[in-house]
């Protein structure tokens, strides 16, 4: 069996994000693949798992 898989990276440009942010929200800790947090934007993503990206509310 075939499995295809992307990284963290090729699945927020695919998103529409642009590279450079792309590496960086990972590192922020900006992004959740299945609900766990990913800080490595190489990590293996295997279809169907779910990446997201979330916003860091500021304090003020």
């Amino acid at each position: 069996m075939t499995t295809s898989r992307s990284t963290v990276l090729d699945r927020l440009v695919q998103a529409g994000i642009t590279g450079a942010r792309a590496r960086d929200h990972p590192h922020d800790g900006w992004v959740l693949v299945d609900g766990h947090q990913v800080e490595d934007p190489a990590s293996l993503v295997t279809p169907p798992s779910t990446v997201e990206l979330r916003a860091i509310r500021r304090t003020e």
